[in-house]
């Protein structure tokens, strides 16, 4: 799956490695085992000198895990659903826009780096043990007596580290808001997806509220509880 860079990825994608690092097995409600159920959200309050207050929360998410459409284990897919509220409560010095971002950061532990296969020879001379190496050139090589020859095929799956996918919903952006108005993202049946990951797969929803005024940008950024896809 490609990666999509929009504004605060970067941030977020660290944000939630720490968060998902930080949050044992334990603590994930929805997992293989219980793939269908609530998620817990949460509220953060964003000020500032000038006399801005506003609050930001992630609410009403549910999540439901799907078997791998392609029935293997690579990837992992789910649906979603929630909302993301914002409520300026006191504009200070004056606001002239907020902005309410929502998204979803997936945690790929281990990715598949792809098959490898080759042929290499098995030797053995007498009890002397075995010389590991590849077949010579010429294709003959000497051996002593009671001595043997063959070729084996060596397999291997590669792994490669893992990722960090950054899987947007949405983008709310309102001008000048009132003291006390309400304004956000609402989704319903989102597919939140990954593939060719073969390790754990975690995720995390997020909201970032903005609030701008003609001399700052204030922001903060709220996050949901683990999901474990696998």
């Amino acid at each position: 799956m490609r990666r999509i860079k929009i504004g605060m990825a970067a941030a977020v994608a660290a944000a939630c490695a720490v968060s998902v690092m930080s949050v044992g097995p334990a603590s994930a409600q929805i997992t293989p085992q219980n793939p269908s159920g609530p998620v817990k959200g949460a509220t953060q309050t964003v000020s500032s000198p000038e006399g801005l207050r506003a609050k930001i929360a992630l609410k009403d998410l549910k999540a439901k895990l799907f078997p791998p459409l392609a029935g293997d284990n690579k990837s992992r897919l789910a649906y979603v659903d929630g909302k993301a509220e914002s409520t300026v409560l006191a504009s200070g010095a004056g606001v002239e826009s907020a902005s309410v971002e929502v998204g979803y950061v997936v945690a790929c532990g281990v990715k598949d780096g792809g098959f490898e296969s080759w042929i290499g020879s098995n030797q053995t001379i007498g009890a002397g043990g075995a010389i590991a190496g590849s077949i010579p050139a010429a294709g003959a090589a000497l051996v002593g007596v009671g001595g043997s020859l063959g070729l084996t095929q060596n397999q291997v799956i590669k792994t490669a580290p893992g990722a960090i996918v950054y899987l947007p919903v949405g983008t709310k952006k309102i001008d000048k808001p009132k003291d006390g108005e309400n304004f956000g993202v609402r989704f319903g049946e989102k597919r939140v997806s990954i593939e060719g990951c073969i390790g754990s797969v975690d995720a995390v929803a997020y909201a970032t509220l903005t609030v701008s005024s003609r001399t700052f940008d204030d922001s903060k950024t709220v996050y949901s509880e683990v999901m474990r896809f696998a």
